[in-house]
């Protein structure tokens, strides 16, 4: 009777035993199920501001290729003809010293002296007939440098610096692009 009563005692302790595992065990699976669905909604966002970025930086590619474009064939541009110091109608003069006007004239960038958001920058297509871009905040818009470079050996080459400002879906995603376009 003795081993009876021992063992009927000790069967009767570890029925809560059990329940505490389990409470325990759902409460590591509920942690690690919020934090799977955390992890995807932040993949999610991530992923949108990567789709965004990429908007922005196709808008600005094309802008580069639509000035491009307004150099070759629109007529208004030839050699530093229609450049003045002062920016007018997306065409900025930097001098052969850079932009006087500026505190550092030898060291300031025009793109960075004017609005990229509106005058004088072009926006796209407004000399290529270009058709607006889809799914943007803002069209992009570009502003075309004329330089003029007397190399070794005489000559005058003429080269431009396109600088393109373009946005994705979002206001805040902008994304810049410059390039110095030789035709």
């Amino acid at each position: 009777m003795k081993n009876g009563r021992y063992l009927t005692r000790r069967y009767g302790r570890q029925h809560g035993v059990a329940l505490i595992t389990g409470l325990i065990f759902m409460v590591v699976l509920t942690l690690l199920g919020i934090t799977a669905a955390r992890m995807a909604g932040l993949e999610e966002r991530m992923s949108g501001n990567m789709r965004d970025r990429s908007l922005a930086v196709q808008a600005a590619e094309r802008a580069l290729r639509d000035a491009e474009q307004d150099i070759r064939k629109s007529g208004r541009v030839s050699g530093i003809t229609n450049f003045v110091s002062a920016c007018t109608n997306g065409l900025c003069y930097n001098g052969p010293n850079g932009n006087k006007n500026a505190v550092n004239w030898n060291t300031t960038p025009v793109w960075s002296l004017v609005s990229m958001t509106a005058a004088p920058s072009i926006a796209y297509g407004t000399n290529t007939g270009a058709t607006n871009i889809p799914g943007l905040s803002a069209q992009p818009r570009y502003l075309i440098e004329g330089i003029r470079k007397m190399p070794p050996g005489g000559g005058v080459v003429f080269y431009y610096r396109i600088t393109a400002r373009g946005q994705g879906a979002n206001l805040n995603t902008v994304v810049w692009l410059q390039e110095v376009f030789k035709p």
